[in-house]
């Protein structure tokens, strides 16, 4: 079922979103900044970065979505990890079954990039690391009012 996501998995994508925001984040995020990224905002959003066409989205219907796209941080992009992993979300109900992995490996493409995540959100880390991943930088940042530790992971270039 994994597939490059169509404008018409917009709403779907949003669902998903919404879900795996709250399932995520709960516990780490403060309740409002959770609610604050609503189904509507998810759509709009959704519906712009697919009709763009300017990232790669990948999607397991009713599962997750993975999106990779170029680097936003020049810095970053000079020493070589010219992509992002701009998101990579799967509901709980799906963990621990290799979707969240092939998601990962169908959005890759062979330059270096780089991924922003949340220091709390150990799933993730511990994700990450398994697939090659090397913490590149930790720091504080805020999210809204509230302030969160993050860390940088970057892949090299495939050869």
């Amino acid at each position: 079922m994994l597939r490059p996501a169509m404008l018409s998995d917009a709403p779907m994508i949003a669902r998903v979103n919404v879900q795996a925001w709250a399932e995520t984040y709960t516990g780490i995020l403060p309740p409002d900044e959770i609610a604050r990224r609503t189904y509507d905002f998810r759509l709009a959003q959704w519906t712009a970065q697919i009709g763009a066409g300017t990232t790669r989205i990948f999607t397991i219907p009713d599962e997750g979505f993975v999106q990779f796209g170029p680097q936003r941080d020049a810095d970053w992009a000079a020493r070589g990890y010219t992509e992002e992993l701009y998101a990579l979300y799967l509901l709980r109900a799906a963990h621990g079954q290799g979707q969240g992995r092939a998601l990962f490996d169908a959005g890759r493409g062979q330059a270096g990039f780089t991924a922003l995540v949340l220091d709390a959100n150990t799933r993730a880390c511990r994700f990450y690391e398994s697939t090659g991943g090397s913490v590149l930088l930790c720091f504080d940042s805020t999210l809204g009012e509230t302030v969160v530790r993050d860390r940088i992971y970057g892949w090299p270039a495939q050869v």
